[in-house]
């Protein structure tokens, strides 16, 4: 099975300037919880990603911008609080593929870029179980994989995070 058979096509995207309050009410209109971050509305290359727990990690807390008092959070653009690493498979990737990203990456969501790197979809681990043939077996493996803690701060929300709080 193709990614391109279980994925949402066309997701909402935002670029970098649109603030954090523009991607909560997208997260919110459309029922996702991940808004791609592409470099201008007319190429769609995606240049990030924003999740809704990096906007309640970064809105909600209290970080330095919020503890100054400089500026309201909401305000802030995605720049600030958008995940640069993108993770992404291919439309024609077989399933199995997309599985094998989200585990050795820890991510619950990929992008899905055509060969031009052009955003075409989200597939997230749900698409993938209810959707796709993953079995029981592989699915809980898969969220096993994920949900172990890192030791070293490789991840971007751990770098986010010592950076700006």
């Amino acid at each position: 099975m193709r990614v391109s058979q279980v994925m949402t096509r066309n997701p909402v995207c935002c670029v970098p300037s649109d603030t954090a309050q523009v991607a909560a009410l997208i997260m919110k209109r459309v029922d996702t919880g991940i808004v791609p971050i592409v470099d201008n509305e007319k190429d769609r290359k995606p240049v990030g990603v924003v999740t809704d727990r990096d906007l309640c990690m970064a809105v909600l807390a209290i970080d330095e911008l919020a503890a100054s008092g400089s500026q309201d959070p909401m305000d802030i653009p995605l720049e600030q609080y958008m995940t640069e690493k993108v993770v992404s498979c291919g439309p024609e990737d077989d399933i199995d593929r997309a599985l094998e990203l989200i585990q050795q990456n820890q991510v619950r969501r990929l992008l899905v870029v055509d060969e031009q790197n052009t955003i075409q979809g989200v597939v997230s681990m749900a698409d993938l179980v209810l959707r796709g043939s993953i079995q029981k077996k592989q699915a809980r493996k898969m969220l096993e994989e994920i949900c172990q803690p890192v030791s070293t701060q490789t991840k971007p929300r751990a770098a986010h995070a010592k950076a700006h709080g």
